[in-house]
């Protein structure tokens, strides 16, 4: 399975950092195979990494916890939507708009 995390404050960032998380911590978005499938073929991932000098995929951990990337990440998501409106993609808004509200960040377990 692969995760995409939300910690709901900073001490639960904190605590994911040292792998400590408490229930309810963290907004957990788990991705089967399937929803991986069409998360990759909508190119949402590739966009992220280019855009934002990150490196998503199977092999590294990754995290977006600057303000103004998530909102960047926010604007991929909304136009990769526009043309591919699945609902993975969907919930990987919500998890971006919830690092956004909770000024926090996301962060991808491939």
């Amino acid at each position: 399975m692969k995760y995409i995390s939300v910690p709901v404050n900073t001490s639960a960032m904190e605590r994911l950092d040292f792998d400590k998380c408490i229930n309810g911590d963290l907004i957990e978005l788990t991705l089967d195979e399937d929803n991986y499938a069409n998360l990759l073929k909508s190119n949402v991932i590739q966009q992220l990494n280019n855009e934002l000098g990150l490196n998503i995929d199977d092999y590294e951990d990754e995290k977006i916890t600057d303000i103004d990337k998530l909102i960047i990440a926010r604007n991929i998501i909304q136009n990769t939507i526009m043309s591919n409106n699945s609902e993975v993609l969907i919930k990987l808004l919500t998890q971006v708009e919830n690092a956004i509200k909770y000024k926090t960040g996301l962060f991808f377990y491939f």
